[in-house]
């Protein structure tokens, strides 16, 4: 593409989001403004020239979602992701994005995931006493080839406490079946995505209240999928649970930076 229909389409894109801005503003919670969301966008265009060829319609619809949901787009936090597939702009909520909902709802206490690796001390019971130990070793290779599992924990405010996990073939099927498997943060971001999946996985085992914004964001992102399995359970004992997820309590960035909190609501 020249330079020349390049800077048109970046003009049309902004013309655009421009156009819309009062559609943007009146959904936009407060803590999000539409001229920072509306600028994000504009980059995420320049950033990304796919998506100066995605429809209008669909390019709105995906930036209506990402201000209802007060989710800022792009990977500087994470939250929400602008896929181009095909002609079709497509949403993309982050591992992040999805903690931040939950955290938001106040339906939940706690809520984090984890990627197991080989060489790692991994145990999951189920019955009458589910459990799940995981002894991590930063010693091993932790690169995305060596994963082979990842589960999500949470605490409802019951002090309810639920788990799932994903094997690596069940993380690598959702993957394959989600519009955005072969691009964005399933390229660059394996590992957070596995978790995501697995948070994905927890969130729709009905045994963790939704809010109505998880709800829509489970619905309209693009990793949703028509069935997922679903083998939720609780944890009879709280202090074992609170004990055995002290242990194993991963980051939640991937990135070298300090580490951020899990989800909580005080």
């Amino acid at each position: 593409m020249s330079s020349t229909a390049l800077a048109r389409q970046t003009e049309q894109f902004e013309g655009l989001i421009a156009q819309n801005f009062k559609k943007i503003t009146s959904v936009i919670p407060k803590h999000l403004t539409p001229e920072r969301l509306a600028r994000i966008v504009v980059i995420e265009g320049t950033k990304n020239p796919r998506l100066l060829q995605c429809t209008s319609e669909s390019v709105v619809r995906s930036v209506m979602l990402a201000a209802q949901l007060g989710l800022e787009p792009g990977g500087a936090f994470g939250h929400l992701y602008l896929i181009p597939y095909g002609k079709d702009c497509t949403p993309l909520i982050g591992y992040k994005g999805l903690l931040e909902l939950a955290r938001r709802s106040g339906q939940i206490r706690r809520l984090d995931a984890v990627c197991v690796y080989e060489g790692e001390t991994f145990e999951v019971k189920r019955g009458l006493f589910p459990n799940l130990e995981h002894d991590q070793d930063f010693n091993i290779d932790r690169s995305d080839q060596k994963m082979i599992a990842a589960y999500a924990v949470a605490v409802l405010t019951s002090g309810d406490p639920v788990f799932e996990v994903l094997t690596r073939d069940e993380i690598e099927s959702r993957r394959r079946r989600s519009r955005a498997g072969s691009s964005g943060p399933w390229k660059t971001d394996y590992a957070r995505m596995a978790r995501k999946s697995a948070i994905r996985a927890l969130l729709n085992g009905g045994l963790v209240p939704l809010s109505a914004e998880m709800v829509q964001a489970l619905g309209e992102d693009a990793d949703h999928i028509e069935t997922e399995p679903q083998q939720v359970v609780t944890i009879s004992s709280d202090e074992a649970f609170e004990a055995a997820v002290e242990r194993e309590r991963l980051a939640i960035d991937v990135d070298d930076e300090a580490p951020e909190p899990a989800a909580e609501t005080p």
